[in-house]
């Protein structure tokens, strides 16, 4: 199965302030990511109307609040 619509969702430490280093994916990224990649489906044209792949990539730089929600926004735009 093939998907049209992908969204990465980077949230590294240092955007909460933890002092640890950026290794593999974390399980707060891949939820949120998630999260925000089905809140924007419903958004999205059928395949038929329009046959692309749309990639958003939302680099979280500091964070003190719903930052998948702000990227939910920001994709919607």
């Amino acid at each position: 199965t093939s998907k049209s619509f992908m969204l990465h969702y980077n949230f590294p430490p240092f955007s909460v302030g933890e002092a640890r280093p950026i290794r593999s994916t974390s399980r707060r990224e891949k939820g949120h990511g998630h999260l925000a990649e089905r809140a924007i489906q419903p958004l999205l044209p059928a395949y038929d109307d329009f046959p692309y792949t749309i990639r958003v990539v939302s680099d979280i730089l500091e964070s003190n609040g719903s930052s998948s929600m702000a990227s939910v926004c920001s994709a919607s735009m």
